[in-house]
């Protein structure tokens, strides 16, 4: 199981590629400014971090939607 050693080296690491992670103690509140909820406790620390790409690719597939809908016009 992560403790907050290992999850601050997480953080670190993926702010070196430009991904926020907002913690309170061992939790994940945010992603990218997005809100999130992962206890980190709960995850070993390679769980951890494919469970970020997870949000991040989710991110990534609703921007693209979005960006698609805004340069087709679509009211939606």
């Amino acid at each position: 199981m992560l403790n907050e050693q290992k999850l601050q080296a997480i953080v670190a690491t993926f702010a070196k590629y430009q991904v926020e992670i907002k913690t309170d103690g061992m939790r994940i509140v945010a992603i990218n400014g997005q809100r999130a909820s992962f206890d980190a406790t709960t995850f070993m620390q390679d769980q951890l971090i494919e469970m970020i790409c997870r949000v991040l690719a989710n991110q990534l597939i609703h921007e693209v939607w979005v960006s698609e809908r805004d340069s087709n016009g679509d009211a939606n």
